[in-house]
């Protein structure tokens, strides 16, 4: 009798440490879920919305083109505009552009620019909207070069690269391009939509829609370049920007 007791008491109490370790893990996700995680991003995020404010007028007429609203076009590329560093950017650009121009991006294939867009990114970019968007719209970002070379064509890329009107141009691109390529799949949501578009825009066209929902998920962002730290969630930067004012 006194064994069944002990084993019954044993029984129970496993019960309730594993109740409590439930309790807790749902405890602690929805005291996560309920903190204004941005805090945690300082002075970063308050640079980032101050950038981009002064941006306001040229997303605002981006907008208008890509049917879209200036804030998600800004929710893409908030976790960028908050990593990037000026000072930085300019020793980088300088350091890696002769490389990039002279050999192509197999050599050099580095972040530049205020919206932080890689050489790759904007060859894609050119390349889809060739294919993808009406002449008009093509016509209108005015991506082809009248370079008569690769070299000079490259070298072209990377001016364009840290102009900030030119990033909007690469930007709004990309937006249409993704309008277009994933035409047919079912958001339920501008925020579920941003998630979307912004993991594309960290990750690449050349992804699957598996490899995207599993990136939405993950936690793999540094804010810092070059320098391993914390990692954050893309894709919950980016709405944790366009759902606060």
């Amino acid at each position: 009798m006194f064994t069944y007791a002990r084993k019954l008491y044993k029984l129970l109490a496993v019960a309730v440490i594993v109740t409590g370790i439930a309790l807790g893990i749902v405890y602690a996700k929805r005291i996560y879920q309920a903190t204004d995680f941005g805090k945690t991003f300082g002075p970063k995020a308050v640079a980032a919305k101050k950038k981009l404010q002064g941006m306001q007028q040229n997303f605002d007429l981006c907008a208008k083109l890509c049917n879209t609203n200036a804030k998600f076009m800004q929710g893409i590329v908030f976790p960028e505009v908050m990593r990037y560093n000026s000072i930085k950017d300019g020793i980088e650009a300088e350091s890696l552009r002769t490389l990039y121009v002279e050999l192509g991006e197999d050599y050099a294939n580095f972040s530049i620019g205020i919206f932080q867009m890689k050489p790759s990114f904007a060859v894609q970019v050119e390349m889809k909207a060739k294919q993808m968007l009406p002449d008009s719209l093509y016509k209108e970002f005015q991506l082809p070069y009248n370079a008569i070379n690769e070299v000079l064509t490259r070298r072209e890329r990377v001016n364009r690269l840290q102009d900030d009107d030119w990033q909007m141009v690469y930007l709004s691109a990309f937006i249409k391009i993704c309008d277009v390529q994933y035409a047919n799949r079912k958001f339920t949501s501008d925020n579920e939509k941003l998630n979307w578009y912004a993991t594309v825009y960290n990750a690449g066209f050349d992804r699957t829609d598996d490899y995207i929902i599993k990136k939405i998920a993950a936690s793999n962002y540094y804010l810092k370049t070059g320098m391993p730290g914390k990692k954050y969630n893309y894709a919950a930067i980016a709405n944790w920007f366009y759902s606060n004012p």
